[in-house]
């Protein structure tokens, strides 16, 4: 339970940040259609609508979903995705967590400057300071989940506490984690194609191989009110970060 200080300097943190009280993000890029799930209510989701605890967002096909919060942490959702905001807590000074339950499909998560944990039905990961691609269904009727680090580090444990041991991912590395299976060792992600990457190596074309620019803008950057077109909050690889093979995950606008 939060102690009364804490309520009001997180209370005070959203007010600054220019989000309700009770917000801890909101959607600042859409494309397509999106749901937003919050206690009873199901609503359709518009750009800067904020986003709640215990919120899950779902997109629809051909839809892709952005999420800012208010530590900075960015979510890029890909088509038929499902996330859960588990756990929210932030102050400006003392930082805090987040805990996001990935319940399905694609997701590039880039961390801000609290403690994050994204959990699927197969793994959890903890990171700080971190770029991720996440991928999460089912193959062969099991579940599974690919992971792949581009920036900072990733340490990785199986939800099945009868399997033992972590994996550390560090960038240009993947890791796919099948459900009742042991842990296995990490790969290396090859470079895509020249011709896939654009400019800067980043992947901005709209091929299999290309990624979305991942950066965290500041909390108070709003975005344009018009839904016409795509909005892209200016996401950006960091220099020298692994872009995926062909066919990998891809969340990108």
């Amino acid at each position: 339970m939060l102690t009364p200080a804490i309520l009001v300097l997180v209370c005070f943190v959203f007010a600054a940040s220019g989000y309700a009280a009770e917000d801890v993000g909101a959607v600042v890029a859409l494309r397509g259609n999106a749901l937003i799930a919050r206690e009873t209510k199901v609503i359709e989701a518009k750009l800067k609508d904020g986003i709640q605890l215990k919120d899950t967002v779902e997109t629809s096909e051909k839809a892709r979903a952005k999420m800012l919060f208010i530590d900075d942490s960015v979510l890029t959702m890909g088509e038929r995705s499902k996330v859960e905001i588990r756990e929210f807590l932030f102050s400006k000074d003392k930082g805090g967590k987040s805990i996001f339950n990935l319940i399905d499909g694609k997701m590039r998560s880039v961390v801000g400057k609290s403690e994050f944990e994204v959990q699927t039905p197969t793994a959890v990961a903890a990171a700080r300071g971190t770029v991720i691609d996440f991928e999460t269904g089912m193959i062969e009727g099991k579940f599974y989940t690919k992971i792949i680090c581009y920036e900072g580090v990733v340490d990785i444990r199986s939800v099945d506490p009868a399997i033992g041991g972590r994996i550390t991912l560090r960038p240009g590395m993947a890791v796919t984690v099948v459900s009742g299976q042991p842990l296995p060792a990490p790969t290396v992600v090859p470079a895509a194609p020249t011709s896939a990457a654009g400019s800067g190596g980043a992947g901005v074309g709209k091929t299999a191989e290309s990624l979305p620019a991942v950066q965290a803008p500041p909390v108070i950057q709003q975005p344009p009110a018009s839904t016409s077109t795509p909005v892209n909050v200016g996401i950006k690889l960091p220099p020298g970060a692994a872009a995926p093979p062909p066919g990998s995950i891809r969340v990108g606008w």
